[in-house]
């Protein structure tokens, strides 16, 4: 039972990777301001990206502009995403952050308890260097990494 939620709101990218039949966001029956996740492949996604424009928050919806808004804004969205969601019991909820060590990453360790971090990484030096910067972010937070993952390892950059 596995649940996956996209929390880079500057940018959600859950609606550019996978197309559910219904990407339709509901409410729950637990309550008003309660949301189901879609169900894809029989696991639970969520993303900004997939709220209903209507909703007023910025960046929302599948077209949706840029996610202009503070810190204490986006703070406040990726609570909702996270406690304004029904998951029904899950083994693990994945957490798609964006990168950096900016104020969605310090919400989710202040209003949860992690049990580790996965940094994704690509080859380029920036990217190696900000995936470091977040290890340490975690770290000093008492989360521990479980893992570092290069992705497009085989990626050369021409000189």
């Amino acid at each position: 039972r596995v649940g996956l939620l996209d929390l880079d709101i500057y940018g959600p990218s859950l609606p550019v990777l996978i197309h559910p039949d219904d990407p339709t966001v509901r409410r729950s029956e637990l309550g008003s301001g309660m949301v189901k996740p879609i169900e894809h492949k029989g696991v639970k996604i969520l993303s900004l990206g997939f709220v209903s424009p209507k909703s007023g928050v910025p960046g929302s919806g599948p077209d949706g502009g840029a996610a202009v808004m503070r810190g204490p804004m986006a703070g406040r969205v990726v609570t909702q995403l996270l406690k304004g969601t029904d998951w029904g019991d899950l083994d693990v909820l994945v957490l798609d952050l964006p990168p950096g060590t900016g104020d969605v990453q310090l919400t989710i360790c202040q209003d949860l308890q992690l049990s580790g971090a996965v940094s994704v990484t690509t080859p380029s030096k920036l990217a190696v260097t900000d995936a470091r910067k977040g290890i340490e972010m975690f770290t000093s937070l008492g989360v521990p990494t479980l893992a570092a993952v290069e992705n497009m390892a085989y990626f050369e950059v021409s000189k």
